[in-house]
């Protein structure tokens, strides 16, 4: 899925960006590596490929503990590839 490796990011902390922060940054063509905790909407992200939230193509990387902070707050236990 990586579309462009020198257009690659890591936001491993969710609450420490905005939404408006990472729709520019997919908007430019970067792929970003995020960390989410897998509940219900990201595991069908997962699975469908794709995330309305996001408007953009996921692809799981690796499920692993402790890989991050969500955008909820709680440790996140996936580390999923987001474009456009």
């Amino acid at each position: 899925m990586k579309n462009n490796a020198d257009k690659v990011i890591e936001i491993l902390d969710m609450t420490k960006i905005s939404m408006e922060e990472v729709n520019d940054k997919l908007n430019k063509g970067y792929t970003i590596l995020m960390a989410f905790e897998k509940g219900e909407n990201v595991t069908k992200s997962i699975q469908d490929g794709r995330s309305e939230y996001l408007n953009a193509k996921v692809e799981l990387k690796e499920e692993r503990e402790n890989c991050g902070i969500c955008g909820c707050g709680k440790p996140a236990n996936v580390l999923v590839y987001v474009r456009r």
